[in-house]
């Protein structure tokens, strides 16, 4: 069973949000230089969305998938299908990334697959000290410091983090700090907030208690119009206005310039057109025009 749908709305908000500095927050030392399509066709022939999947600077295929029960065996099957079918598709080592908000530690599985071995890698915010966190995330208000991707990744996987208070109470003491912490636009901090209204939905079960959660979440006056609309026309909207969502180079990276400067060092490292193409959405004309440049 995947993770439920308010947090899988919520970690997918985030990592499109965030992409580099999520994956960075979370404990993945991986940095992304191009996003992959999510549409798979596994090995049995089942198409599948994947969570998150990327290219990263070693040239490996980074897969992230959110989960919220311990990993069973089903779990693992489809997941080491999805490795083996995304080698299959780049001819490219994968990396396996999966986020749990329920495993009590983070541990890895290895499976061999013919001559190849796949590892998924499970990383336990359970495994995480909330306090800690949340005294981090205070320091960072007290000092009036701008809150960076890693600190925002913080800030709302608190509520899934080892502690000695429940979700709700967590929600709304990260509602709290939210409303007190800097951040380097209105449109950041209301991204936010859109994440944490998910959360309360699901965490919060008392009537009254959600309205005076959304109360606090709202304090800005255009936040209301601003979480009816999609993950994807608010980052259109940040890229048009020429705000930093990626909070790194994992936006700057994912522009034309950026693929482009991809695709010549694909080309160098002897990569095949065909593969080069799927990865970076360049045409094989475009590519090939690179070559004689």
């Amino acid at each position: 069973m995947l993770i439920s749908q308010h947090e899988d709305k919520s970690f997918k908000i985030l990592i499109d949000f965030t992409m580099h500095d999520f994956l960075k927050g979370i404990g993945i030392d991986e940095e992304i230089i191009v996003p992959l399509p999510t549409e798979l066709m596994a090995t049995n022939c089942m198409n599948r969305r994947l969570d998150y999947c990327g290219l990263s600077r070693n040239y490996e295929i980074i897969n992230v998938e959110f989960q919220s029960t311990v990993l069973s065996e089903e779990d693992e099957i489809r997941i080491f299908d999805y490795a083996s079918s995304l080698f299959v598709k780049f001819k490219l080592p994968v990396k396996t990334f999966i986020i749990s908000t329920v495993e009590d530690k983070s541990r890895k599985i290895e499976k061999w697959h013919h001559n190849d071995v796949f590892t998924i890698y499970i990383i336990s915010l359970k495994d995480r000290d909330g306090l800690k966190a949340l005294n981090s995330i205070k320091s960072k208000i007290r000092n009036k410091e701008t809150f960076n991707g890693e600190d925002i990744v913080s800030l709302i996987s608190i509520v899934f983090m080892k502690s000695d208070f429940n979700e709700k109470e967590l929600l709304f003491e990260v509602g709290d700090l939210t409303n007190k912490a800097r951040f380097e636009s209105d449109f950041v901090k209301d991204q936010v907030k859109s994440i944490l209204l998910i959360l309360g939905n699901k965490f919060i079960k008392d009537k009254e208690e959600l309205k005076n959660f959304g109360d606090i979440m709202m304090e800005s006056s255009h936040l209301l119009s601003f979480v009816k609309r999609t993950s994807g026309d608010l980052i259109e909207e940040g890229r048009k206005e020429g705000k930093s969502i990626g909070i790194g180079e994992g936006v700057e990276l994912g522009r034309k310039d950026g693929i482009i400067s991809v695709a010549k060092r694909m080309l160098m490292r002897g990569m095949d057109i065909d593969v080069i193409s799927e990865l970076t959405g360049l045409s094989i004309e475009e590519i090939n025009s690179l070559k004689e440049k």
